[in-house]
């Protein structure tokens, strides 16, 4: 009875410390894991839609797009320099992504960088004039810089880009605070 006990004891034993294998498939694919970081950004669950983004950029190396909306959310956040460093990954996926020039300009003037920032600015926009928004990160850029005459033209030349609303009241104000201060 006793060598008895001592073997179904020995058995559960051995049946209860036996690894266990667990296979998971994440079913996502690039798109589907960006466009999920992109609905947590919108909720600013920032740390969550990074994790999105950092998945689809594994899955697919090659797409600059969830590499240039983890550069968003840091920009969201006011952490420039680190916006910067994923808009500048975006460009090594996709050299003539004009969003990613046109952020990273926008990250370079926040961090101070204006001389790089208006480079990166005029290659957004001869990458892509008919972008208003561009033309808007240029004209702050040459504002930054006192080049009023050319921020002025610059604004000048979005507004007959048709802009949405927002960013065409915006043109608006700035154009007028800029005729205010000749």
């Amino acid at each position: 009875m006793r060598i008895l006990f001592i073997l179904v004891s020995a058995a559960l034993l051995c049946g209860c410390t036996l690894p266990r294998i667990i296979v998971l498939n994440d079913p996502l694919n690039a798109r589907e894991h960006n466009d999920l970081g992109v609905s947590y950004q919108q909720r600013s669950e920032f740390d969550l839609a990074i994790r999105e983004y950092e998945r689809a950029a594994e899955l697919d190396a090659d797409w600059a797009r969830p590499v240039l909306n983890r550069g968003n959310v840091h920009a969201a956040r006011g952490e420039w320099l680190l916006a910067g460093k994923y808009y500048w990954q975006a460009l090594r996926r996709e050299p003539e992504n004009a969003e990613a020039m046109n952020n990273l300009a926008w990250a370079l003037l926040q961090a101070g960088e204006v001389a790089d920032a208006l480079d990166w600015a005029r290659k957004a926009v001869a990458a892509d004039s008919r972008e208003p928004a561009y033309l808007d990160t240029l004209a702050e850029i040459q504002i930054a810089r006192r080049d009023l005459a050319a921020a002025r033209l610059t604004l000048e030349q979005a507004l007959t880009l048709s802009p949405d609303e927002g960013l065409r009241s915006s043109l608006e104000k700035k154009l007028a605070h800029l005729a205010s201060s000749d």
